[in-house]
């Protein structure tokens, strides 16, 4: 279901987004422009300010100079912003990163706990709070969160938090925000989420699977009904619509059973149900206790070898005329289409990701995504091949990341996800992260 849903919502912002078949590139001040979610935009916007982070890192390293200079931070700026403005994302890689953007904003929506401490601590145990009202400018939902947490650095004076410490926070901001009215507020959630995927396919969702809606339960602490969808899921139910998700909550009365509900039990249904960016519930922080950070710092194995694999960046070229404009959208769709398909994919045989994942690359990978173990690595390099379609690689990374508890945001973790993309769009040999293995 939301491997469709993500297709469906990716392949309509493109038709927004590539309007001519001659586009070569994509530029970020015209992404800027468009009539797209500014979640989705933030998200380019951030992906180019660590492209300028990256690049200021090469040179200000250098010891022989003072970059810090203020005459020489000023034109540093100037620099950089200059840059930005002219930033380009070649056709595959904008694909590949709006693909990566959407299924941000879902896993927030469904996850928001496990997907903010997952992005937020992606580098290190510990972050600045400056880091925290940065990373909120992605989501545009459930604002509550960032109410809350705005509310307790400030009241706090924090300046930086650690992932236990973050995890413990969120956990009260729930269990303040479902207290008072805790099922008004569950179907409320349910609510949002329904339409946020109706809006992301261009149709009414009203029903959810039973795995989603756990997900999102355990996600925010709800136990209790956790129970319920057990009971559910024990009848075979694999998915439940709205109505019959707010009978379990109140009655604990599943599709089909003939129980009469209590004359005290209203069911509001899905149209009386207010989506939670309208109920907002309100939290107070006063008596919030967040426990002392336990950060368990990994220590960091010598590397005796060093070997450096490179992936060539295409020649882009730049996007002239095609920005001024307009073909009838639909034809245009159409054609761009089988234009974009035609640009990042390939008519050989897909190559052995073997030949692809390998040196350091393949050390690091090994080591830090599964255990060390080389033999589970290989088991799934070896499902990898015998696939066919980014979509059903995609599936399996995102499954596969999920059973082994891997952080998907982390750098390992893009980087391998990187390489295989390549594999299925093998004319786009630059993707943007292969060679941050090589930083650590």
């Amino acid at each position: 279901m939301l491997e469709d849903i993500v297709e469906h919502f990716t392949d309509r912002l493109k038709n927004v987004v590539l309007t001519d078949e001659r586009m070569k590139s994509i530029p970020l001040a015209y992404l800027m422009r468009l009539d797209i979610p500014d979640s989705i935009k933030h998200f380019f916007d951030q992906e180019v300010e660590l492209w300028i982070r990256e690049e200021e890192e090469k040179f200000t390293s250098d010891e022989r100079f003072d970059y810090d200079m203020p005459e020489v931070r000023m034109l540093i700026d100037q620099m950089f912003d200059i840059l930005k403005q002219n930033a380009t994302f070649n056709i595959a890689k904008f694909s590949y990163l709006l693909e990566r953007a959407v299924k941000l904003e879902m896993n927030y929506l469904i996850e928001p706990h496990r997907t903010l401490s997952q992005f937020l601590f992606k580098d290190s145990p510990k972050i600045p709070t400056r880091e925290v009202y940065d990373t909120f400018k992605y989501f545009f939902k459930f604002d509550y969160y960032k109410t809350a947490i705005s509310d307790y650095f400030n009241q706090k004076y924090l300046q930086e938090i650690s992932q236990d410490q973050f995890e413990d926070l969120m956990n009260q901001i729930d269990n303040k925000a479902f207290a008072e009215n805790k099922i008004e507020t569950t179907l409320s959630t349910i609510k949002t989420i329904m339409e946020f995927l109706s809006e992301a396919q261009e149709m009414t969702v009203n029903s959810l699977t039973t795995d989603l809606l756990y997900s999102a339960f355990r996600d925010r602490g709800l136990e209790d009904y956790l129970q319920q969808l057990e009971k559910a899921k024990k009848q075979g139910l694999s998915e439940l619509k709205f109505d019959d998700v707010e009978r379990l909550l109140r009655e604990g009365i599943l599709p089909g059973e003939a129980k009469e509900i209590s004359e005290e039990t209203q069911i509001l249904g899905f149209e009386k149900t207010e989506s939670l960016e309208k109920t907002q519930p309100t939290v107070s922080v006063a008596d919030f206790k967040v426990s002392e950070s336990q950060i368990v710092l990994e220590e960091e194995e010598p590397e005796t070898e060093v070997e450096e694999e490179v992936f060539e960046e295409e020649e882009e070229k730049p996007l002239e005329e095609a920005m001024e404009e307009k073909a009838a959208p639909s034809r245009v769709a159409d054609d761009l289409a089988d234009h974009v398909a035609r640009q990042i994919s390939s008519e050989e045989p897909l190559e052995d990701l073997n030949s692809m994942v390998t040196g350091r690359t393949r050390r690091k990978i090994i080591k830090k995504l599964f255990k060390k173990n080389e033999n589970e690595f290989l088991s799934f390099i070896e499902r990898l091949n015998n696939l066919t379609t980014w979509k059903e690689a995609s599936r399996s990374i995102d499954d596969e990341f999920y059973n082994r508890g891997i952080n998907p945001y982390s750098k390992e973790a893009i980087s391998f996800s990187d390489i295989i993309y390549v594999r299925f769009f093998p004319k786009d040999k630059y993707v943007g992260h292969e060679d941050e293995m090589d930083k650590f």
